[in-house]
């Protein structure tokens, strides 16, 4: 498994007033792109919290590029302290050729469909940082920072560090919480308290 180390934030403005900021900060887009994610969960309980029951999903993704697309299976492994901050994350890919027979395949082996998120991408960075703003459902804009950039010239070393880089960059976030889970946010969306 690939273990990595990343920090999401929600943003508290609109994505036309990020996208200015960004700009005026020397930020540049980098790369756009849709990512749709079929979460499917097998086997729980009525009474496993949202994270518990993420944890025991398979996500069938397509990842739709200007001049490409990529499907595939992802489990996604994380582990949380005390406050519900990720404190390690990894993840599987399997590319696949057919989201459709991935679904079926997946049902027949006792899976079912608990939630779809559809996220649009955009690749914002500077020389020396790089984020991931994410439109999802077409509700909430978040930004990811990962550890290893793709365009910037950098390795975040810490979350700390890419704390600094929201906040040295006066990024407006949403309760000053660095570790934001949004699948756990739109099952909470779509099915209340209690699923």
């Amino acid at each position: 498994m690939k273990y990595e180390n990343e920090i999401t934030v929600e943003v508290d403005t609109d994505l036309k007033s990020l996208i200015k900021l960004l700009e005026e900060k020397g930020f540049k887009l980098k790369e756009e792109y849709d990512l749709n994610d079929i979460y499917m969960i097998g086997e729980y309980k009525k009474d496993d919290d949202y994270l518990t029951m993420l944890s025991k999903c398979v996500l069938i993704r397509d990842i739709i590029e200007k001049e490409n697309e990529t499907k595939m299976l992802t489990y996604k492994y994380k582990e949380y302290n005390d406050k519900k901050e990720i404190t390690k994350q990894g993840k599987v890919n399997c590319k696949i050729d057919d989201i459709e027979n991935a679904k079926l395949l997946l049902e027949k082996l006792g899976f079912e469909e608990l939630i779809r998120i559809s996220d649009h991408m955009l690749v914002y960075a500077t020389d020396i940082d790089e984020f991931v703003i994410q439109c999802v459902n077409d509700k909430h804009i978040y930004i990811e920072i990962e550890d290893r950039c793709h365009y910037a010239n950098k390795e975040y070393k810490s979350f700390d560090e890419m704390k600094n880089a929201i906040i040295n960059n006066f990024i407006p976030i949403k309760n000053n919480d660095y570790f934001v889970k949004k699948a756990e946010i739109e099952l909470k969306e779509k099915y209340g308290k209690d699923f």
